[in-house]
């Protein structure tokens, strides 16, 4: 369950940085092609910087696809991080039932493993296709976040 919440609080994250990555690129983009256009007249005698700028851009055109994901993919990815919540709910549902004493341990463990085998499935195989990088920062902010989650609406002690 605590993987699951913080699959679910990760992606949230990773989708926040690839807009912001997609948006600054754009903003770098346009603001490259800007100057090589606007720049023309001064730097008239200097050629090569015009040039410079020029290859500059049309190389971060070029490896843009590769450093920020895509529209379609940051869709894919929100799709993921649905597919987290929804199992996320339905093990909360089952752990809390649990906990009450409404299902026993073995009904328990049968709906366990009739949501691994279909949503866990599913989950792993978009996740599987999407790589999705890890990055520190937003690890650490996730895992204490999740820590504070569990602990506020789950700590039974």
């Amino acid at each position: 369950m605590v993987d699951m919440k913080y699959g679910e609080l990760y992606l949230s994250k990773y989708i926040g940085f690839q807009h912001r990555l997609r948006k600054t690129f754009k903003i770098i983009t346009f603001i490259l092609s800007l100057s090589g256009i606007l720049g023309w007249k001064y730097f008239q005698d200097y050629a090569w910087v015009i040039l410079l700028i020029i290859c500059v851009m049309q190389l971060l055109s070029l490896v843009g696809n590769q450093l920020v994901r895509s529209d379609k993919e940051v869709e894919e990815i929100s799709a993921l991080k649905m597919m987290y919540t929804k199992y996320f709910n339905k093990l909360e549902r089952l752990w809390d039932e649990l906990y009450t004493q409404r299902i026993n341990d073995d009904e328990a463990l049968e709906r366990f493993y009739e949501l691994r085998t279909t949503d866990w499935e599913n989950i792993e195989q978009l996740d599987c296709k999407l790589d999705i990088k890890r990055f520190k920062r937003l690890m650490n902010k996730t895992e204490i976040e999740t820590n504070d989650y569990i602990n506020k609406y789950h700590n039974y002690e």
